[in-house]
């Protein structure tokens, strides 16, 4: 059995009415204009994630799930519809307040690591932790904490064309972790693996998110990932359908 999140609330959780969901989104909808028309890509979409809890989203190639994602993540806003992370609508936030709630709140891991080439394994996992403008040297020793967590102890001043591809994906994770999310989202973050590798670097995400009463959302293609979730969906004309 999964470990239950009872970590205190964080100073800047306000006092909300509780919600067992850590990350609820309520008829959601998100269009975009295309010329003189209108693309519709979710649709009244619902959606909700308790604490701890490890839900998959499958679908096929343009049916939404990054959108999605990049909503549920407050890297773009709905067009109409309420998401909350934590009782916090994101509507109701500041560009301030909502780029505060991404870099405390929510962690990300994409297909594509996106770490930054000139800089060693630690220093890419303890940049996130520069925007909260924590002493130095308590970046290092969390980062360095995470680093040995996913098994590279031994590669904190690696750059990332010294790593495998695997490696490179658990640094991504420590990284996202480095601000101590309640959420992480995972944009296929196997889909560049091979499969045994894929299947190491899954190990780790759910042993360090959900593992630990973190949430977590994965987007993938990969059915052997979906089995492993507590709950699947399928995105299908703009809304979630469970497996």
């Amino acid at each position: 059995m999964r470990k239950t999140n009872t970590k205190p609330p964080r100073p800047g959780d306000q006092a909300v009415p509780k919600d067992p969901h850590v990350l609820r989104a309520r008829q959601v909808s998100k269009s975009y204009r295309d010329g003189e028309r209108t693309l519709q890509v979710l649709d009244g979409l619902d959606f909700h994630l308790a604490a701890g809890e490890f839900v998959s989203i499958v679908g096929q190639s343009g049916s939404g799930k990054s959108t999605l994602l990049h909503l549920l993540g407050a890297l773009d806003r709905a067009t109409s519809g309420e998401i909350s992370l934590c009782g916090r609508d994101f509507a109701t936030l500041s560009a301030a307040e909502l780029d505060q709630v991404r870099a405390t709140r929510i962690g990300f891991i994409y297909q594509f690591h996106h770490l930054l080439p000139e800089f060693s394994a630690l220093e890419n996992v303890f940049l996130p932790g520069m925007i909260q403008r924590r002493p130095t040297p308590e970046l290092i020793a969390r980062a360095t904490h995470l680093l040995q967590c996913v098994g590279l102890g031994e590669r904190l001043t690696h750059r990332p064309v010294k790593l495998s591809g695997g490696e490179q994906q658990r640094v991504a994770l420590a990284r996202a972790l480095m601000n101590d999310p309640a959420v992480v989202l995972a944009d296929e973050p196997t889909g560049d693996l091979d499969q045994k590798t894929g299947r190491e670097v899954l190990d780790f995400v759910l042993e360090h998110t959900a593992g630990e009463g973190r949430s977590l959302v994965i987007v993938t293609h990969d059915p052997a990932i979906a089995a492993r979730a507590d709950r699947t969906y399928t995105l299908q004309n703009g809304r979630l359908i469970a497996a």
